[in-house]
């Protein structure tokens, strides 16, 4: 067992409600309150199904839209009350169809106004959120990026306002910062251009969204601009 998410609850917690999606996509909503008391050893929040595992929480509103994305590159937007809040104990309901991929991340409409993806060869993008259309739980969704030999599998996804800057960790335990205000806004069906320049080997592993700081660009900190390529869903 190992720690798969942590979230700042704020004072003003009422109406708030707990979103958890896991690799397989189910996605379970229950409300805070039934969290409010916890024992040392934790509680049960979730029972998970064989072969699956717990791997994104979101605090929500009540009413906000969850963006769900699989390995292949495929998205679905829909409104969190199309999963009825349920128990503790329950398992949570389908929120994207995998197929024979996996999920990869999780944003909603609380975090920010555009969606950043980025595959496991550096490349990603920026598109407006109504890009995605609003639909309902359980299909395969849309595409988000065209995951292919050049830029390799969806790594992950996120809700950004386009002003912050972004870490972004290799597998190979390497740390590259870079700004968003560098990157373009493009289409959801677009191939999206090099965010990052990795060496041989190297794979996106994982990415957080920090404040945006004035410092010089690192040596190995690539933004290309001219590399967008649409493609057919």
């Amino acid at each position: 067992e190992k720690v798969s998410a942590m979230i700042q609850v704020p004072k003003d917690d009422e109406g708030m409600y707990i979103c958890m999606v896991t690799r397989k996509g189910l996605i379970k909503r229950s409300s805070l309150d039934i969290y409010r008391s916890t024992r040392r050893n934790g509680i049960i929040a979730v029972t998970l199904r064989e072969d699956d595992e717990l791997a994104w929480v979101k605090l929500t509103s009540g009413n906000d839209d969850l963006l769900v994305a699989t390995k292949k590159g495929m998205c679905i937007r829909f409104n969190e009350n199309d999963a009825r809040p349920l128990g503790r104990t329950a398992s949570g309901v389908k929120g994207i169809n995998v197929a024979d991929g996996q999920v990869v991340g999780v944003a909603t409409s609380l975090e920010g106004k555009y969606i950043l993806v980025i595959s496991e060869y550096g490349y990603g993008k920026m598109s407006d959120m109504n890009d995605y259309r609003l639909t309902k739980r359980g299909s395969q969704g849309v595409l988000t990026i065209k995951a292919g030999e050049k830029n390799g599998s969806l790594a992950k996804i996120v809700a950004v306002n386009g002003e912050e800057d972004i870490l972004v960790v290799t597998n190979l335990g390497i740390i590259i910062r870079t700004s968003l205000k560098e990157v373009k806004v493009a289409g959801r069906n677009t191939l999206g251009v090099r965010i990052i320049r990795l060496a041989n080997e190297q794979k996106v592993s994982s990415l957080c969204v920090t404040e945006a700081v004035e410092e010089e660009a690192e040596e190995n900190t690539e933004v290309v601009s001219n590399e967008e390529t649409t493609t057919n869903e």
